[in-house]
Formats: C-alpha cells, structure tokens, sequence
C-alpha cells in the first residue's frame, strides 16, 4: 500500500515538473522575441568589409584583380612611374614584388578618371564631333 501512495507522489511530481517546464519556456519564448526586438532596433550596422587601410600593401596581382586588368599592365604602369610601388627586400637589395599602398592606388584611380572624363569633354555634353553646331571644335573637345 505504501508503494501506491509514492507512485501517486511521483505522478503529482512528474505532472508539476512537466507544467513548470510548460510555462518556463513560454515565458522564455516571449522574453526571446523581446531581447531579440530590442537587438534589432539597437544594433549598429557591421562596418563594410571592403573598406581598407590607406596604409595597406597590395602586390601586382591584387591590383591587376581589382582594376580588371592583367598583372603585366600593372607592372608597366610601376615601371613607367603612373603607379607608385614599391619593393620591399632585405635592406642590401630590393624585393622581387612590387608592393602598392592602397592611398596610392586610389590617388592613380583617381588621375586616370580624370583623365578620362576631360578626354571626353563635360560630363553630360557630347563629344564635339557630335555636335550639333555650325562652329568647330577647339582642342580638348569643348564645341566653339
């Protein structure tokens, strides 16, 4: 008989475990969802992942990938002086790889863009030989 009365102990106690248990995770799932809220509304934005040092170093083959050219143009460009680099080497000689700041590759962007946009006159006009004018065209493309 004593046995029946602790079966009943243990079912009352395995019925109350299963209820706390119940009411501790929906209590749980409504403070989640809160902190969860409260994080979206909160949160900074991660800061972008292609945002670099000026100060950092790129070899020829980086730069060649990010202009979309090949590493033989960029090597021309160093040697002709359009794009500073540099070869870093043990101090007696210099190294075998040129090396690129990043400062200085977007000051040559920089140049060559705007090279490009006075080549080809006023952002928005068109080139002189497409002018739609009785006058000539002046040196530099500007329509006179």
């Amino acid at each position: 008989m004593r046995q029946q009365g602790t079966h009943w102990y243990f079912g009352i106690e395995a019925a109350l475990r299963d209820l706390v248990r119940d009411v501790v995770r929906d209590e749980l799932r409504y403070l989640r969802e809160d902190i969860l809220g409260w994080i979206r509304t909160h949160e900074t934005p991660p800061p972008p992942t292609n945002e670099s040092n000026d100060d950092e170093l790129l070899i020829a083959a980086q730069v060649a990938e990010a202009l979309q050219v090949v590493p033989g143009t960029v090597r021309s460009w160093i040697q002709s002086g359009a794009l500073k680099a540099s070869r870093p080497g043990n101090g007696a000689q210099p190294g075998r790889t040129y090396r690129v700041r990043r400062a200085d590759l977007d000051a040559f962007v920089a140049v060559s863009e705007g090279r490009l946009a006075s080549s080809r006159g006023q952002a928005g006009s068109p080139p002189c030989s497409e002018a739609k004018t009785g006058g000539g065209c002046r040196e530099g493309g500007e329509v006179t």
